[in-house]
């Protein structure tokens, strides 16, 4: 059986779904994610609604995945990756919504240069910064990137730069995109063994920064604990939340460790932190894994507008053609 299309379908509903339940343990320390939940989450309904998450409907994904499908429309649309495209439609959406927009890719919009060369609106903001800006904006939303001609890791590894980078510059933050997207593409290629799968995503990611083999590293060998997730969020803590390497070794933890979507995408939110980024990155990478089929039905249909991200997969497997 062909398990290419489900797989697809499963990176792009597993990214969406997971953000969307997510939403209900964000900016909170584990800590009060259990005070909060503590029969655990698992239904969208039961997301607190508090002066944050009310600004969403229940069962509405975030901006991690409304970043996402500026891409994927974009690619829809132009059957490409075109950087002037997506840059135009990330900018259309922060002034129509913007809902959950990061610090760094409202800066970076504020350019003048934005719309006309975003490379270099990036790059100047981050140059600005003391080059240390490695949030978590990129790494969020680039699993499409993972499945658009996921046949070729040089494609792959080429549009996930260029498209991390309208935001994003820092070699961090690069570095994380081209990691997720790539294991993606290979896991759709059909490689299972997390060790093969590591070996190639940290040949395709050396050179960028040897902070991104750490965290490898660590979610090769460690406990998802002991990736802190929600570093900065307690008051003995000094850390600052949205670290993109984070949302990397996330991804990586679930990657070797989880038997099943909804086990990985549930453990890393009620680690609490940015919980809907990490989330989002967990769960395209395990849909990638697990396919669209062992999705929980249930968070499928309670997933507001799933019928459009479906609209969305169908116009894309067309475009993939025949896969084998």
């Amino acid at each position: 059986m062909n398990q290419v299309p489900d797989r697809c379908r499963g990176v792009i509903f597993a990214h969406a779904i997971a953000d969307a339940l997510g939403l209900g343990a964000e900016f909170m320390p584990k800590a009060t994610v259990t005070a909060n939940y503590p029969n655990g989450l698992d239904r969208y309904s039961q997301i607190i609604q508090d002066p944050h998450r009310r600004r969403w409907a229940i069962g509405d994904w975030t901006d991690d995945t409304d970043q996402m499908l500026c891409i994927f429309d974009s690619i829809l649309e132009r059957q490409d990756v075109s950087i002037l495209d997506i840059a135009k439609r990330i900018h259309t959406w922060v002034v129509e919504d913007g809902m959950g927009i990061g610090n760094t890719v409202w800066s970076v919009l504020q350019s003048r240069y934005f719309l006309t060369a975003p490379h270099f609106a990036a790059q100047y903001f981050w140059q600005s910064t003391g080059r240390d800006v490695a949030s978590n904006g990129g790494v969020m939303r680039t699993s499409i990137l993972g499945v658009w001609k996921y046949d070729s890791l040089a494609e792959v590894k080429k549009n996930a730069e260029n498209v991390c980078r309208i935001t994003h510059y820092d070699p961090r933050c690069v570095g994380s995109c081209v990691a997720v997207s790539t294991a993606i593409a290979l896991l759709l290629q059909g490689k299972a063994e997390f060790s093969e799968i590591l070996d190639i995503v940290s040949r395709e990611s050396a050179g960028y920064s040897p902070d991104l083999d750490k965290y490898l590293a660590m979610a090769a060998t460690g406990a998802l604990e002991e990736l802190d997730v929600d570093e900065g969020l307690t008051a003995t803590e000094l850390g600052s939340i949205g670290y993109t390497l984070k949302a990397l070794g996330a991804g990586f933890w679930a990657l070797k460790n989880a038997p099943s979507y909804r086990d990985g995408v549930l453990q890393v939110i009620h680690e609490g932190g940015d919980a809907d980024t990490n989330a989002a990155v967990v769960g395209a990478i395990l849909g990638a894994k697990f396919g669209f089929a062992n999705i929980p039905a249930i968070w499928v249909t309670e997933l507001r507008d799933a019928s459009e991200l479906d609209a969305r997969v169908t116009r894309m497997l067309g475009l993939l053609g025949p896969v084998e």
